[in-house]
């Protein structure tokens, strides 16, 4: 993504494209199934779980559905009991589904990963049976055959699904016919079926598969997909911790036979563990012998984070993961979709290459066993004719908002963590970035940590901070906030504070000690503070960035050197970045190399919290409501007597200010009785106390520290779907005017206040569509991944005019040779946009592992 793009989406333009699954396997990280189950059910009632949705007459549409959320691959079970002609009637197969499937999907650039065999066979086929291995392995070459020439992407299979729930449900569970689970064979004189041993049959038919698919198309590529669940001994009972232990160890049997590691007579080999899918419910944990679930909706301690159960995968194989299926039901579905996301980005920032997220099912669908009950689960709904004036229509959609917001919100944050395994490529000598900074890196969390927070997975970021003044020698003090981040505090006994004059020689000697013993002679320099010029004197970057975030000149305290320093700080850098537009267009004459990067915002942790979490309760359940609410510095820029008069104006309302008070005097502030002056609080706080607010204030002064000011904390406001209410900030008009309510002076702030509290559930609807088409708009990580192609762009355009300054003609330098280029990432989608566990899929019993 080159700057100029950038800056034309930053200004308000959405991009369009899908964000690439990292692996290159998968054409999007995000991914959808439907349920496509189309076995015989305990009651002897075929199921074609495809068209009792409504998806196999309406694959066109809903693929179209998909890609508008920015859903480019997607799970399809082509069912062989529903394709496959019995012998007695001449055999074959009937693909014409596929075809509508393969079809659909090139319209809409959708890729499909296909599963063979979703429990169902013809119904001259049994799984005990001689003839089921010839004959699945048939079918699935002819498929193959059928598929190669339809997509220009290897193609990616399932041969079976669930081998181990499968062998379970098939030999201990009446939900499959004609097996009916009695785990004993129909003829008294033959032994019970075991479903160990029908696990293996399985498996060396998976195996056999894999090998005529490879033969048919080399390109092919195999996702084995496994439940992955957690068991654990009952509280009463540690004896049963054993037995607990050995039963969750048979869910590892499947893919350590196709590994080769257990039965190795059936064939199985490293290389057949290609792509690994997890399936995880939240029933999918529970207590052995009693089969008590670990409720998930009531926090069970014992629970197994889901992010834990990812790792155990990894260790145990080291092959790539997929979330195969996940979801829930009801008013859980968002709640699930948070959760496991956020398990999902926390162990791929470990290292754990998880290369896709698939929610399951897309569309709701019915019971196995009663199909007239559907679950409610899925990003839609399904709206059944009777529940419509047209009785004859076909089964309609409805999307389920809560969980498309959250969908849309974590687009944002996945999969830009990159696990090691995909991050780091080419980068294992990464870089140098020596950061000179105004603001404490533990002051309150804003635009200095988001951005290097993330820059930090392409370079060693070193923050040196302004000094603390101390009595005694001076020493530097280090810490390590996160991977690859030091920040180095000096403390020195200098009277004058900040990057002053007398500060420099003390400062340089601390920094020069700590750059030579830690070996670091190869680094760029990146300011905030024009400030901190003097300490580049004897230093060499590459290159040496500024990135403008404030017009610190305006602020109360400014040293008078400031503007000469900006100055000289733009002469000699190489990339200039700059605040909102105000800043941007009041610099921009003066680099030829500078770009705007107003404030963005990490979505995923702003996500709406409900008011009754508990942390809400804790930190402000004492006060009333409603309740007005600010976080940030306070200082200057803020209008203390805006704040006052809307306290006295409406008494019952509750003001909530959150943040340091720093360069004004703490008693200065008003004092009222519904005023609650709450301090600096951590920044894993704030969505709580934004989620107990009923409206989000930027109540700012308009004065010369606030001309160029583009508040961070707008699109923090609006990610948590309040309704905001500002001064006429001037960046803040031009880039938020249609989502947030502007005032003109006191009485219409207070006024705006008053119309914010009476929105009516329609408005406040039609307010939230806007208020996230904007926040998608706007993330961290797509600005990190911008200014990190810039930087690239910076070191490429140093090392050329290095290289032109050598007069040897002998010598020649390819680019390559002098720096690496940064991979270019695609633009984001514009619009990432009580339980019953489902029946069908028990998760109860011996973990699929019955011997």
């Amino acid at each position: 993504m080159t700057g100029s793009t950038f800056r034309k989406r930053a200004f308000g333009q959405p991009g369009g494209m899908v964000r690439r699954a990292p692996g290159g396997v998968f054409r999007s990280f995000w991914m959808a199934g439907f349920e496509g189950a189309d076995h015989v059910n305990g009651w002897g009632q075929p199921l074609d779980m495809a068209a009792l949705s409504g998806h196999a007459e309406q694959v066109e549409e809903d693929f179209a559905r998909l890609a508008r959320l920015g859903i480019r691959t997607v799970r399809e079970s082509l069912g062989w009991r529903l394709c496959a002609r019995p012998i007695a009637q001449g055999g074959g197969y009937d693909f014409s589904r596929l075809l509508r499937i393969a079809s659909a999907a090139q319209r809409h650039r959708i890729q499909v990963l296909w599963t063979l065999m979703h429990y169902g066979m013809p119904e001259d086929v049994d799984l005990f049976s001689d003839s089921f291995l010839p004959r699945f392995v048939e079918y699935a070459a002819k498929t193959a055959a059928m598929i190669r020439p339809l997509s220009d992407l290897p193609p990616v299979y399932t041969p079976i699904n669930e081998i181990s729930f499968f062998a379970w449900a098939a030999t201990e569970t009446n939900l499959m016919h004609p097996y009916r689970g009695d785990a004993h064979a129909p003829d008294p004189d033959q032994p019970p079926r075991s479903g160990y041993a029908l696990k293996c049959r399985l498996v060396k038919a998976t195996l056999a598969a894999m090998e005529a698919i490879r033969e048919v198309d080399p390109r092919a590529r195999f996702l084995h997909i496994e439940p992955v669940v957690h068991i654990t001994h009952p509280a009463d009972r540690p004896d049963l911790a054993a037995r607990a232990q050995e039963v969750r160890d048979y869910q590892w049997q499947a893919w350590d036979m196709l590994a080769g590691r257990r039965e190795p007579q059936l064939g199985g080999h490293p290389a057949a563990l290609d792509l690994l899918g997890v399936n995880h419910y939240h029933s999918g944990q529970w207590e052995v012998d009693t089969n008590e679930r670990l409720h998930w909706h009531l926090n069970d301690p014992r629970r197994l984070p889901f992010g834990d159960l990812l790792t155990e995968v990894w260790e145990r194989y080291r092959r790539p993961v997929v979330v195969a299926e996940t979801g829930h039901v009801g008013e859980g579905r968002s709640a699930w979709l948070n959760d496991i996301a956020a398990e999902v980005a926390r162990v791929r920032r470990a290292g754990v290459p998880v290369e896709g997220l698939c929610l399951y099912p897309a569309v709701d669908r019915p019971d196995w066993q009663d199909l007239s009950h559907w679950h409610h689960s899925g990003l839609w709904d399904a709206v059944l004719p009777a529940e419509t004036d047209n009785k004859t229509a076909p089964i309609q959609r409805r999307l389920h908002w809560p969980l498309a917001k959250s969908l849309r919100r974590w687009q944002q944050r996945l999969p830009q963590h990159l696990a090691v395994s995909t991050l780091n490529t080419g980068e294992k000598n990464m870089k140098n970035l020596i950061v000179f900074s105004h603001l404490r890196w533990d002051f309150v969390y804003q635009r200095p940590q988001h951005l290097l927070s993330r820059l930090a997975r392409h370079y060693n970021v070193i923050v040196f901070e302004e000094p603390v003044r101390i009595d005694g020698e001076a020493f530097l003090q280090h810490f390590e906030p996160s991977e690859n981040i030091t920040v180095l505090r000096p403390h020195t006994p200098v009277e004058q504070w900040g990057f002053s004059d007398a500060q420099m020689p003390t400062l340089r000697h601390l920094l020069d000690d700590y750059l030579q013993e830690n070996g670091v002679d190869d680094y760029m320099v990146w300011c905030y503070t024009p400030m901190a010029l003097p300490l580049l004197e004897g230093l060499e970057p590459e290159a040496i960035i500024y990135d403008c975030m404030d017009e610190l000149a305006a602020f109360k305290g400014a040293p008078q050197a400031m503007l000469d320093r900006e100055t000289e700080l733009m002469r000699r850098a190489d990339l200039v970045l700059t605040g909102g537009p105000s800043l941007f267009e009041s610099k921009r004459d003066k680099h030829h190399n500078i770009h705007c990067f107003p404030s963005a915002v990490d979505a995923g942790h702003f996500a709406p919290r409900s008011d009754t979490d508990p942390n809400v309760e804790k930190l402000q359940g004492h006060l009333g409501r409603p309740r007005m609410g600010f976080y940030g510095v306070i200082d200057e820029r803020l209008d203390t007597e805006l704040v006052a008069r809307l306290a006295d104006a409406h008494p019952e309302w509750q003001i909530v200010m959150v943040g340091p008070v720093v360069k004004i005097d703490p008693a200065s502030l008003p004092q009222r009785d519904n005023i609650h002056w709450l301090g600096q609080q951590g920044y894993e706080r704030l969505p709580y106390f934004l989620a107990g607010w009923d409206v989000a204030l930027l109540p700012f002064a308009l004065n010369e520290s606030t001309r160029f000011i583009s508040p961070t904390k707008t699109l923090e406001y609006l990610a948590a779907e309040k309704t905001v209410v500002s001064t006429p900030i001037h960046d803040v008009v031009g880039l938020y005017s249609d989502v947030v309510r502007l005032s003109d002076g006191h009485d219409s702030f207070i006024a705006a206040c008053e119309q914010a509290l009476a929105e009516t559930a329609q408005e406040r609807a039609d307010w939230d569509v806007r208020r996230q088409a904007c926040v998608a708009r706007f993330s961290w990580d797509g600005a990190a991944t911008a200014i990190h192609t810039l930087i690239q762009e910076a070191l490429q355009k140093r090392a050329e005019q290095d290289i032109a300054q050598i007069t040897v003609p002998e010598i020649v330098v390819s680019a390559t040779s002098v720096t690496e280029t940064a991979p270019q990432e695609e633009d984001e989608p514009a619009f990432e946009a009580g339980f019953v566990p489902p029946p069908q899929k028990p998760t109860t019993g011996s973990a699929f592992g019955v011997h």
